[in-house]
């Protein structure tokens, strides 16, 4: 299933929305014709305005549709990364082919999947959606915060979503790392993980940071 809007007029939407809402009308996204159309369909169909000074700026209409597409592309990339181990710019190519094919309810149970990320494989944050709001659980997460899990469980580190360079900083002196096995050993008075032959005890909000790829309950 493709999107009503078609994958040229879609990425003209994230670029706007990449460049708060507005460019010049012949800036981007395609050639002569086909990039006119592309700006045209927008503003006929209420995604965007154009300025006197050529200027096109997203509508309210247009900013939520672009998020949806940013939080596709984004969300594509941590399946195919965190569950696929597909890495470079291969995934980066996939993941702009899933953002214009996935359908709504697929989003969100791969959304869930993943235990509701907040942030892409490069840090950048992913627009939630109402799955998130709702802290959906129909699936058992493949992915899940550090500090979710309990006593005893187990899994890989996946990745670390943190803008605290104190609390990054605190990760790679412990060697709590992407790609390090890890087990909940105890939540209080603080959580305590073993990592590798290492136990290490973090305050919840460190824990907080630390996304693991959880092993198969027996």
């Amino acid at each position: 299933m493709t999107h009503p809007l078609g994958e040229e007029t879609e990425e003209l939407l994230h670029h706007l929305l990449s460049h708060e809402g507005r460019h010049k009308a012949g800036d981007c996204c395609g050639t002569g014709e086909r990039r006119g159309s592309n700006t045209a369909r927008l503003i006929a169909d209420g995604y965007a305005v154009l300025a006197p000074d050529g200027t096109v700026t997203l509508t309210p209409k247009g900013e939520e549709e672009a998020t949806l597409i940013v939080r596709r592309h984004r969300l594509a990339e941590r399946l195919l990364v965190d569950v696929l181990d597909l890495r470079g710019p291969e995934a980066h190519d996939q993941a702009c082919r899933f953002e214009h094919i996935l359908r709504p309810d697929v989003e969100e149970r791969i959304c869930t999947l993943l235990g509701h990320p907040r942030g892409c494989p490069h840090g950048a944050p992913i627009p939630p959606g109402r799955c998130c709001r709702e802290a959906a659980t129909e699936l058992r997460k493949v992915v899940g915060v550090a500090s979710a899990l309990e006593a005893d469980e187990a899994g890989t580190v996946a990745y670390i979503h943190t803008d605290d360079a104190r609390k990054m900083n605190k990760l790679l002196a412990t060697g709590i790392l992407p790609g390090q096995p890890i087990r909940l050993l105890r939540k209080f008075p603080s959580y305590v993980f073993q990592v590798g032959n290492t136990q290490y005890a973090v305050d919840r909000d460190i824990a907080d940071a630390i996304y693991v790829r959880l092993s198969e309950r027996k």
